[in-house]
């Protein structure tokens, strides 16, 4: 396949195997990022067990289906699939008014009519489907054929109406109309019928081009969430073990977001925080920074101005991974899966605490004073290195 070089050349985005449709983004993959966790999310969704990520490095077998159901699992968005990303391009023409139907690529397109084509229904994202309700005015119906229960990318339809399920019980929370519910029509249709499997690999439906257009158009907004908008020069401080937040997880956050806000604003009413994250603080926080550090949404930072400094979160960018919790070195953050029901969520996110603070008395640096001792926690600790190697009068003296 001929690839454009401007992305064949980004370092943070790689197809992971010749010929495959699989491709990866390194930074944003929860398992590889610098404090990371054992999220095992794409390798488990693979029904072929064709993915692993191990060893510093992502590995894609020939076996591949390119079903999407790696992706659609991953929690960071740090996996794509062709055949799936332009679903959350706008449809031609604008708003859809007539039912958009989706249809598995094995279908014939004589029996498929005009519904669109992707190349497993099971490899449709949840914060996809939800834009693809919150663009259209008329139900989004997945039609299953029962052929799932015999196809290797399938396993049964359970994946497709659980995923139905739960868009269904979110567009109902946030208060639309039961005829906007995604659903899944059943049309059996004997198995005879079904193209090969090639045909979930064959190329998206969307033109190659106009695919790779879009793949660009992606990483380009996603560097554009962070303060730097080179993409290849952050990929290579990840791989140095930098820790910086990922726009390609703060793009696909956002995204969600955006989706849910306009389906309440459909509904004539303003997002519940119930579908967010919730982070707290207690006291006992000394604003270290290892929170903010190691989060790879950039849900969580420092904000600093002369006179004091503090932690600021915003709920629509976390992903809940628990790296900010498991990481705090005074155990001061509580992690709930979900905000207050009767609180609107801000698009600003909240301010979690803000701290005083002052001059160090031995190097002049800006810091969070605990301890009432004038020394920030640098120099603390390198005057208590010396006394416990020199003694106190040696260590008074190279203070």
């Amino acid at each position: 396949m001929n690839t454009p070089a401007s992305i064949e050349s980004n370092a943070s985005l790689k197809r992971l195997a010749a010929a495959q449709p699989v491709w990866f983004c390194a930074d944003a993959c929860l398992k590889l990022r610098p404090g990371g966790m054992g999220c095992e999310a794409c390798r488990e969704a693979c029904p072929v067990q064709a993915i692993r990520v191990e060893a510093g490095r992502a590995e894609l077998a020939p076996g591949c289906t390119g079903c999407g159901r790696c992706a659609a699992a991953c929690p960071s968005g740090a996996l794509l699939v062709e055949g799936f990303d332009e679903l959350v391009q706008p449809l031609p023409g604008g708003e859809a008014v007539a039912p958009l139907r989706f249809e598995c690529r094995r279908v014939p397109r004589k029996l498929a009519g005009n519904a669109r084509q992707v190349p497993c229904l099971g490899g449709i994202a949840l914060s996809t489907l939800i834009g693809l309700v919150a663009r259209n005015s008329s139900a989004v119906t997945l039609i299953d054929r029962g052929w799932c229960a015999t196809c290797p990318s399938g396993a049964g339809n359970a994946p497709i109406k659980a995923l139905a399920d739960t868009v269904r019980r979110v567009v109902a929370d946030v208060g639309l109309p039961g005829e906007r519910l995604p659903q899944v029509r059943g049309m059996p249709t004997p198995h005879d019928l079904a193209l090969p499997m090639t045909a979930m690999t064959d190329g998206p439906t969307m033109p190659r081009r106009a695919f790779f257009g879009a793949l660009l158009k992606r990483t380009v907004e996603a560097a554009a969430a962070i303060r730097s908008p080179d993409i290849s020069r952050l990929a290579v401080e990840i791989t140095r073990g930098a820790l910086s937040a990922s726009p390609v997880i703060r793009h696909a956050r956002k995204r969600m977001a955006a989706s849910l806000v306009e389906l309440a604003g459909q509904a004539g009413k303003t997002l519940s925080a119930k579908f967010f994250p919730d982070l707290s603080v207690t006291g006992r926080c000394a604003l270290h920074g290892v929170c903010s550090a190691v989060c790879p949404s950039g849900a969580l930072a420092v904000i600093q101005n002369e006179a004091s400094a503090g932690l600021r979160f915003t709920p629509e960018l976390c992903l809940a991974c628990g790296l900010c919790t498991r990481h705090c070195p005074t155990g001061s953050l509580s992690l709930l899966p979900s905000g207050d029901v009767t609180t609107p969520h801000s698009l600003d996110g909240k301010q979690l605490n803000s701290l005083p603070l002052r001059d160090c008395i031995r190097c002049g640096k800006r810091f969070v004073n605990h301890e009432d001792d004038g020394t920030c926690p640098a120099c603390r600790s390198n005057r208590e290195m010396a006394e416990r190697l020199f003694g106190t009068s040696f260590a008074d003296a190279a203070q």
